[in-house]
């Protein structure tokens, strides 16, 4: 299913472009960071519900738990 993937996006000039998903986080985590080892380019993974978001450069990897709205 589509939405519960987690997303690769490279950072173009254009703002973020989506590159591919998985539907585990390790392996979208160490498909982005392979990425930027190989290309230099910036890349981030986001959860399928937001709520986690990874960035990954040649220097390293940057990674936040997001807040989520509260539900009344």
């Amino acid at each position: 299913m589509q939405g519960s993937m987690y997303t690769i996006e490279l950072l173009t000039h254009q703002g973020w472009s989506r590159a591919e998903a998985h539907e585990q986080r390790e392996l979208a985590e160490m498909q982005a960071m392979l990425k930027s080892q190989a290309d230099g380019q910036t890349y981030r993974v986001t959860s399928p519900e937001l709520s986690t978001l990874c960035v990954f450069t040649q220097q390293g990897a940057r990674c936040w738990e997001l807040d989520q709205p509260s539900v009344a």
